[in-house]
Parts: C-alpha cells; structure tokens; sequence
C-alpha cells in the first residue's frame, strides 16, 4: 500500500516537472565570448600554478603575478590558442629520458637475471 503511495507520488512528481515552463534568454556574441574567455583564463591559470610549469617559470626569472598579468592582457584568440597548446605539453617531462630510463633498468634486470650478458667480466 505505501509502496503505491510513493510511486504515484514519484509520477505526479515527474509530471509536475515535466509541464513546468522553459525560461530561454538570446545570449550575445561578447557575452558568450567572456564566458569562454573567463574558462580559457582559469585553465591556463591551473596550468601556471603546477609545481613543474612554475619551477621552470622561476628559472626564468617570471613571477606567477606577472605570468598572470600576462595571460588577463591576451585576446580571445591568443588564449584559446594557448589553452589548446597546453593538452600537447608533456605532463611528467621529456618522453626520451622517460623511455631511455625504462630500457636501462630492463637490461640491468635482464644482467642481473642471467639472460644477457652485457657487462662481460674478463
């Protein structure tokens, strides 16, 4: 019985929800063009504030202010291009020093196991 209940609640529920009116709202191209930018602009502000980005940044010499002053002064365009940029930067460093890294330690247990026998001993 109270099952019956709750489940014709839940459906006059469902159906209240279903007839409530849409409010929609023309958006303008500068507005929408702010919107994007304002995202472009927190995601290239993630970026600066990783350990990586912001150590090789203070090699340089370059603040995180005014690595930001930076990017507040680049246009629509200029941004969008960066963040774009940013998926094809490396996360972790250079890829060859990782692999070379990796076949190293492989041949020393492939040595240390007996498989190959790289460092002869005379």
């Amino acid at each position: 019985m109270i099952g019956v209940i709750v489940r014709n609640a839940m459906i006059g529920l469902l159906l209240a929800a279903m007839t409530l009116p849409a409010h929609a709202q023309l958006v303008s191209t500068g507005d929408a063009l702010a919107l994007e930018t304002g995202q472009l602009e927190q995601r290239v502000e993630a970026f600066l504030l990783r350990d990586d980005v912001a150590a090789e940044l203070a090699q340089y010499g370059i603040s995180h202010e005014r690595a930001m002053a930076r990017v507040d002064n680049m246009s629509a365009a200029e941004l969008e291009q960066l963040s774009g940029r940013i998926d094809e930067l490396p996360a972790a460093g250079d890829g060859v020093i990782v692999i070379a890294g990796i076949v190293f330690v492989v041949l020393i247990i492939l040595e240390l196991v007996g498989v190959t026998d790289i460092f002869k001993s005379a």
